[in-house]
């Protein structure tokens, strides 16, 4: 893989939402910098390093086909995710975009974060993409849920109304 010396957008390719979210966020700077824009997948299932259907599953998904006016090129990466992506983007010209689920600090304690280990490992500028609010609002409320209520009346109050009289 040869690595261009001109500046270019790496981006991490995913079907999550907040992936989604930086690919779109991708191709909008690629196309204002007026830079080529390199789609990364990293995956560890034995692929053959030409099977791009994810990557253009992913355009699909996010922009409705690969977008108008920008250099779009595909590639394929082994794991560690954040270690392949900084070595795409190996220029401090170069613009690493990745999508932050928005978890919060727990989450990335126990399972980690690709965009901070990113931010750790790229000598260019990072960029995080949140995940769509719709999408951070539908997380709370599940976490809320599992978590339940400390407080042992309000639970009872919300479980058993038909115990109230």
């Amino acid at each position: 893989m040869s690595i261009p010396s001109h500046p270019c957008v790496v981006v991490g390719v995913d079907s999550s939402l907040h992936g989604l979210a930086a690919l779109r966020f991708a191709a909008a700077e690629a196309a204002v910098r007026g830079v080529p824009l390199y789609a990364v997948r990293v995956q560890s299932e034995m692929l053959p390093p030409t099977d791009y259907r994810a990557i253009d599953d992913a355009f699909a998904e996010a922009l409705g086909g690969f977008p108008y006016g920008v250099e779009v090129h595909k590639q394929m990466a082994v794991p560690p995710v954040a270690a392949a992506l900084a070595r795409r983007a190996s220029s401090e010209r170069d613009l690493l975009v990745v999508g932050e689920s928005g978890h919060g600090m727990w989450h990335a304690f126990w399972f980690g974060s690709v965009a901070r280990a990113c931010l750790r490992k790229a000598i260019c500028p990072v960029v995080a993409v949140p995940a769509p609010e719709m999408a951070r609002t539908v997380w709370r409320r599940i976490a809320r849920w599992r978590r339940g209520s400390t407080d042992v009346w309000q639970r009872f109050e919300e479980e058993q109304p038909s115990l109230r009289g």
